[in-house]
């Protein structure tokens, strides 16, 4: 079998998959499978798997910064690595929040706090999140109402060796899902997307335009630089989306079969295409 045509996917961390490691190992096993059928060996291995990385095509859901320099080195022998190491970076929230603003990306407004710090609390009720990855665990994104609750939320965050939050302004609407695979410069019927309205969560119903959704999700996607991606986005009351969160590679679980097939697709032509496409990186 030609090199070429052999390729890994690397799992997520389990620690980075809170409620979603069996969804986020079967979206994986499931592109792996969808490649098998185009003809490439693939192996699926652990975040902190050893194994040749030089002029490697790779497809990762992992997250840690460690793992990400090795990938980053990977790069440079000329491995094809989806999403790339400076994209999945791109989405901890601190870098996020900084490249959705460079783009004009319309996001709540943020900042970033130190969680010992004793800034008071912002004049409207914020969310309060940690500041690299997204969700770990539960107390992971906080909302503070109240002095007292920011108060509490700055300790917690302290307490667990956090040392810097982000505090994320509340917008309110309607909170919906979507799922992108492609790039936003190529033509749109050539992108594959979904949305739906987030589970569990109250709905106000306002009418919007899908399209004016997948343009904001896209263009979000072009500032991380990320290729498969998910998030949220908050429909406010003008119908305008406006994305609260992005990460790279999500389970896909509503849509895993067509998602497997659809990543497989974008996969193959990417590592059929050199050189890779450039992530944005921060200055």
């Amino acid at each position: 079998m030609k090199a070429a045509k052999v390729c890994w996917g690397i799992y997520r961390e389990l620690a980075h998959s809170p409620g979603r490691i069996e969804d986020d190992r079967a979206i994986l096993k499931s592109v792996g499978e969808a490649l098998a059928a185009r003809g490439f060996t693939v192996e699926l291995v652990a975040a902190d798997a050893e194994f040749d990385t030089h002029f490697a095509n790779i497809f990762v859901m992992c997250e840690r910064g460690a793992v990400l320099d090795r990938l980053r080195n990977a790069e440079k022998t000329g491995s094809i690595i989806v999403n790339s190491p400076d994209a999945i970076r791109n989405t901890y929230r601190h870098r996020m929040v900084e490249l959705l603003a460079r783009h004009d990306v319309s996001a709540p407004a943020s900042q970033i706090v130190a969680s010992d710090a004793g800034k008071p609390r912002p004049p409207t009720g914020v969310w309060v999140k940690r500041y690299d990855f997204h969700a770990t665990e539960s107390s992971d994104v906080m909302y503070a109402a109240s002095e007292e609750g920011w108060r509490e939320a700055l300790h917690r965050f302290a307490k667990r060796g956090i040392p810097f939050v982000v505090a994320q302004d509340h917008v309110p609407g309607d909170l919906v899902k979507f799922y992108g695979v492609g790039n936003a410069g190529a033509p749109m019927d050539s992108n594959w997307f979904e949305w739906f309205y987030h589970r569990d969560k109250g709905m106000l119903g306002y009418p919007f335009e899908v399209l004016c959704l997948r343009r904001a999700a896209f263009s979000a996607a072009a500032a991380l630089g990320l290729e498969i991606f998910g998030g949220d986005a908050i429909i406010q009351a003008d119908g305008e989306p406006v994305i609260v969160d992005i990460n790279a590679w999500p389970s896909y679980a509503r849509y895993r079969d067509r998602a497997a097939q659809v990543i497989a697709d974008h996969l193959t032509e990417r590592f059929q295409r050199r050189p890779r496409i450039v992530a944005a990186t921060r200055s």
